[in-house]
């Protein structure tokens, strides 16, 4: 079901979000039939981390349609590397995307904090990469997301995804032409984190980890059809 509330103001997109649309929305529309779910999760305004599972390269594009749509713009967190790309470097700091070091451990994130502090929306792929495992399940997630929510006292919100990689193969780089498939995207509602500030930083994140992962996979496994109790 597609729900856009038209009443707010738009948040600002600047020229490469339109140029983005311009190009790719007249293939979104040959390419696939979406199925949004929870998208009243979106804040209408103030920071956030979105944490989605990832299947396809194509994952971006179907999840900045649905969040802006949503009359939000999301800012995807990117490994530095890219930023030193010609063009791609160009694309990602004009849309406004956030890096993050590697290499420098929980101050990496500093960039990704500052930008939910200042309201944007932060969407984060917690895997680390696009899934390795043959059915498509989510595989073991790093902390990022976590971290960057902790820090910031904004809301976490687990996104589900599944139908993606139908289109574009995972790994392979090959596109799979067919009329519209299905691709489902689901927000669930945040992950509950109030408890956790009075643990000592370790603690937080290992069990703020836990929740998120349990609430992503749970998602996914709904909509890949995974009996219960697997």
């Amino acid at each position: 079901m597609l729900r856009t509330d038209r009443r707010l103001g738009a948040e600002p997109r600047g020229f490469a979000w339109w140029l983005s649309l311009l190009v790719c929305k007249p293939f979104l529309l040959v390419l696939r039939r979406p199925d949004w779910r929870g998208v009243e999760h979106v804040p209408r305004s103030g920071g956030a981390v979105l944490a989605a599972n990832h299947v396809s390269h194509i994952d971006p594009l179907l999840v900045a349609e649905m969040i802006l749509a949503q009359r939000r713009v999301p800012r995807f967190l990117a490994k530095d590397s890219l930023f030193a790309v010609p063009v791609v470097g160009w694309w990602f700091r004009s849309a406004g995307h956030v890096e993050v070091d590697r290499s420098a451990g929980k101050a990496g994130y500093r960039r990704a904090v500052e930008a939910v502090a200042r309201g944007q929306l932060v969407l984060v792929y917690p895997e680390g990469s696009i899934t390795k495992r043959e059915d498509g399940l989510p595989i073991a997630m790093k902390s990022g997301a976590v971290r960057i929510a902790l820090a910031a006292s904004v809301p976490l919100l687990p996104v589900a995804q599944w139908g993606a990689q139908e289109i574009l193969l995972p790994y392979s780089g090959r596109l799979r032409l067919g009329w519209r498939r299905p691709v489902s995207l689901v927000v669930g509602p945040p992950v509950p984190f109030e408890d956790l500030h009075d643990l000592g930083e370790t603690w937080a994140v290992k069990e703020g980890c836990r929740r998120l992962e349990a609430a992503i996979t749970a998602m996914v496994d709904q909509l890949a059809g995974v009996p219960a109790d697997r």
